[in-house]
């Protein structure tokens, strides 16, 4: 009985990895720069915004800082700066940045509608390092 109960649990634990890790790592997702994502904030086409708390520490021309992980969608456009829709729905494409925040930009976006901040469980965390390690 407890034998079936661990290997059903153990099993559980090995689709629930195996189904983040496919969904977290979508080779279609772009990567922002610092510049990219605060045009995308200030052009309004920052469709849905996920902030990762805590910020992570990194560095910018040699000066260390904290830079939170963000994730989401923004609207594409054409070449005249429209959105482009299907089917009369806008176009949504994800992305993901590492951003240093300014005060401002930082006040801005949580009040938009659209944004949600993030604190990961610890212990996803943990797993999540343990697989990036087992990766290299």
């Amino acid at each position: 009985m407890k034998r079936t109960a661990v290997i059903f649990s153990l099993g559980l634990f090995v689709l629930i990895l195996v189904v983040l890790l496919i969904t977290r790592s979508s080779p279609d997702v772009r990567k922002l720069s610092q510049a990219e994502f605060t045009m995308l904030f200030q052009s309004n086409l920052l469709a849905k915004v996920r902030v990762y708390y805590p910020p992570k520490p990194g560095q910018a021309d040699g000066v260390p800082v904290m830079r939170h992980e963000v994730r989401g969608t923004f609207y594409q456009t054409d070449a005249h700066g429209q959105i482009l829709k299907e089917q009369g729905i806008p176009t949504e494409f994800p992305f993901i940045a590492s951003v240093e925040f300014t005060d401002e930009l930082e006040s801005k976006l949580t009040r938009s509608t659209n944004f949600s901040a993030v604190s990961p469980n610890p212990l996803v965390q943990q797993a999540s390092k343990w697989l990036h390690l087992s990766r290299q």
